[in-house]
């Protein structure tokens, strides 16, 4: 219990950390889906590209706060059982 605690504080940081560039990733990807399937998915605008990373960003930041908060709450919780 104490590694997956760890593992989620560290995984936590690395997503508030790195939230900016997986959001470029994740855009680029998904720009390039869309690309390939025109039909389904109408291409993106500059100012929608801007946004969704904006979005992608946040999310990934939130993500990360509440992985490392239950990592910390985890970590209290075994530090109470004992």
């Amino acid at each position: 219990m104490l590694l997956f605690s760890a593992l989620l504080i560290v995984g936590g940081a690395a997503l508030i950390v790195w939230s900016r560039e997986l959001s470029v990733r994740y855009n680029s990807w998904t720009s390039r889906l869309r690309a390939r399937y025109p039909r389904f998915f109408a291409p993106p605008t500059a100012e929608r590209i801007k946004l969704n990373v904006a979005i992608m960003t946040w999310l990934y930041r939130a993500m990360g706060v509440a992985f490392a908060i239950e990592g910390f709450w985890a970590l209290l919780d075994i530090g109470n059982a004992r």
